[in-house]
């Protein structure tokens, strides 16, 4: 496998420790680099803190509350970092380790470009009903769902080794160089591959009509690898429920993210934060159709080698 460049967005979660566990192994077999980064959110704690003008009281007290919200922020930012770089050079990777100082999704964006994957560690939030007048905040993880520009894994269990790329794709909206994409992917990690493709009822062709004519557009895709599967009523969202009782931490479910205009909506037709929240399944990898290569790559490399028979 050829050497690929990894973002991993870290702080002292459980789920960064699983995310970084995962990459450092990843990169170590494939001489892959990695860049660390860790965000003190300056803008939260202001949020936090809430007050800009002398009111009841002068604006000092809040200022030097902010002073030294900011001084604790850096030294855990310092530990992280130690314990970061030793961890990863125990490991033997090549990695760096940035801190900024801003909004944590807008300096990993920053990042991005240039790099093959962004792997995070994701945390679901419970489910709670919010009044209708009520905005719901997006987890930093949710918010770069829509904003990362390059593909992002989201990791919430430990991972040894990914096995298999479980590919949804939607009928109405398919990318041919996408989809060889993530199959080359999945061969040069040594997985399988499976794709699914989502059929909403309102294609004119026929499902065995279309899986033929995608066969003949390009012949290394192989027709025992797809099926056909009709999402259900209610919002054209797939239940996932059929695969559940062969979910292992090497699964990875893998969609496309689309850009609708407004907003990103996934190959299920949901937004990716909904789906996020919505599918029991250790690790997703939102691809964003524009991102037009292969996230791992092996010269050669044909989809009917049979590596993963």
């Amino acid at each position: 496998m050829k050497p690929s460049s990894f973002l991993l967005p870290i702080n002292g979660s459980p789920e960064a420790l699983f995310a970084s566990e995962f990459v450092w192994s990843l990169a170590s077999n494939s001489q892959s680099k990695v860049t660390a980064q860790h965000t003190i959110d300056i803008f939260g704690t202001l949020q936090f803190l809430g007050q800009e003008k002398a009111g009841l009281v002068g604006s000092g007290p809040y200022v030097a509350a902010y002073e030294n919200i900011c001084q604790s922020l850096r030294a855990i930012a310092s530990k992280l970092e130690d314990s970061y770089t030793a961890r990863a050079a125990s490991h033997n990777v090549d990695s760096t380790f940035i801190c900024a100082e801003g909004d944590p999704v807008e300096e990993i964006c920053k990042l991005a470009p240039g790099r093959d994957l962004l792997v995070v560690g994701y945390r679901k939030r419970a489910a709670v009903d919010y009044p209708a007048c009520q905005g719901i905040k997006l987890s930093r993880a949710e918010r770069l769902a829509h904003l990362s520009p390059i593909p992002i894994l989201f990791v919430q269990k430990p991972i040894q080794a990914i096995t298999e790329f479980a590919i949804f794709v939607s009928m109405d909206h398919m990318n041919v160089n996408w989809l060889k994409n993530c199959m080359h992917s999945a061969l040069a990690l040594g997985a399988k591959y499976s794709v699914t493709i989502l059929a909403s009822g309102v294609h004119e062709e026929s499902a065995s009509a279309f899986v033929r004519d995608l066969i003949a557009a390009d012949d290394e895709i192989e027709e025992e690898r797809i099926k056909v599967v009709s999402m259900t009523d209610g919002g054209g969202l797939l239940n996932f429920s059929q695969m559940k009782d062969s979910v292992d931490s090497g699964r990875v479910i893998v969609l496309p993210t689309i850009d609708s205009g407004d907003h990103r909506i996934t190959s299920t037709g949901e937004c990716p934060t909904a789906l996020l929240r919505r599918v029991a399944f250790e690790s997703i990898l939102l691809w964003p159709e524009e991102f037009a290569k292969p996230i791992f790559n092996c010269e050669g490399v044909l989809l009917k080698a049979g590596w993963y028979d």
